[in-house]
């Protein structure tokens, strides 16, 4: 076998089990790209059961660890313990050398700063997104105690990635006290990992709308994802298209109240949320939806819009964050204004103008294949990865 070309450490909170967002997804498609070009990995991820355990795949180290005290008070008393596991494995227990620290969250910061300041390795630190943003709703003690450790990481990085132009102005604007490199790496993904889908009879039986037109909407349901606004939007168009269904997959804590909403909204009949589906259900339904919509109010970058494309699905969204830069030139169609009134307005356009929703999807399918893939992105990691002043730590 050839030698690897580099070892890296990933501190994740999501692989490849049961993943809730666009950063485990990331983590997972960058490492599955990366194994191609003759990296090794050594994942850190907490673990789902109540049990350690050790993966291999190939150039892939996967160890899923439990928070040194297990029955945590809090989040803040879960992090203190998993950091404390995290750089105790590390230290004392990991036998397999790496090169350098690539983290990608917050929840991470103490482990990652102790790791790389007793190793003395390099430590890069991918920001997906920033909890004082993200959590627009929310200005409680949580959120300070989590924007601390945030600087903190920043801080001690040698290296940043972020996913969008959006991301790297918001960290720029923040005050540190140090200059730090800033990469803007976008989000991507695998295509092929979008082809394989339900069999018909699979897919009617899991999914008994499927051969009915429906819209359809995915990621965790929480308020910053805006499906408040996509139920009421849905309300306003479903008289004139009352055949049409609308579908929501995830979890999270909002599901309720969007159940109550779409009942007091009178379209419970129509609107359906199928929960956490596995990728062949998600493609499957990507494939037979007449539109993808991200009704986000917050997001720095949207790799779900991504996952449309890649299926040549008409994107509709909100003009924020990241998603502007991803859908602009025609990829998709972005409101302006963040109201369910002017997302009714576009979704009608693209329902009563199929011409123009095809070309939106081309459009969007070829930015894809030009620029989203993550056979051209891992290049650009591989090129932070092999960066001369990272030798010294070598």
């Amino acid at each position: 076998m050839m030698k690897s070309d580099r070892t890296i450490l990933v501190l994740t909170p999501e692989f490849e089990e049961h993943l809730v967002g666009g950063l485990g997804r990331h983590v997972n498609d960058f490492v599955e790209e990366g194994i191609k070009h003759n990296l090794t990995f050594i994942i850190l991820t907490p673990s789902k059961s109540n049990k350690e355990r050790y993966i291999k795949k190939e150039n892939v180290h996967i160890f899923h660890l439990l928070p040194w005290k297990q029955n945590s008070s809090d989040l803040f008393d879960f992090i203190r313990n998993i950091n404390f596991r995290f750089s105790q494995f590390v230290l004392q227990e990991l036998h397999i050398s790496f090169d350098l620290i690539h983290v990608h969250d917050w929840m991470f910061s103490a482990s990652a700063c102790q790791i790389k300041e007793d190793l003395h390795k390099p430590l890069i630190t991918t920001i997906h997104s920033t909890e004082h943003e993200r959590k627009q709703f929310n200005n409680g003690i949580e959120l300070s105690k989590i924007t601390k450790y945030e600087e903190q990481l920043i801080e001690a990085s040698d290296q940043l990635i972020v996913c969008s132009l959006y991301m790297k102005n918001i960290i720029e604007n923040r005050a540190v006290k140090r200059e730090i490199q800033i990469e803007v790496i976008p989000n991507g993904v695998i295509i092929e990992n979008y082809q394989k889908m339900l069999e018909s009879s699979q897919a009617l039986q899991k999914f008994s709308f499927i051969n009915s037109p429906f819209l359809f909407s995915m990621g965790r349901l929480v308020k910053e994802k805006g499906f408040h606004l996509l139920l009421e939007a849905f309300s306003m168009i479903h008289k004139e298209y009352s055949e049409l269904n609308l579908v929501i997959a995830g979890e999270g804590p909002y599901e309720e109240h969007l159940k109550q909403m779409a009942t007091i909204l009178q379209i419970k009949s129509n609107v359906f949320f199928t929960g956490f589906v596995k990728d062949e259900e998600r493609n499957t339904l990507l494939s037979n939806c007449q539109a993808l919509i991200v009704p986000s109010l917050y997001e720095p970058f949207g790799i779900v819009a991504l996952e449309g494309m890649v299926l040549h699905k008409p994107i509709i969204s909100f003009q924020v964050g990241g998603l502007e830069e991803v859908l602009l030139h025609d990829r998709g169609m972005l409101t302006a204004q963040i109201n369910s009134k002017s997302l009714a307005e576009t979704i009608l356009f693209i329902l009563s103008h199929p011409k123009q929703a095809d070309e939106i999807a081309h459009t969007g399918y070829f930015a894809i294949i030009k620029e989203y893939q993550w056979s051209i992105l891992i290049k650009n990691l591989i090129s932070i990865y092999k960066k001369p002043e990272f030798l010294q730590y070598l």
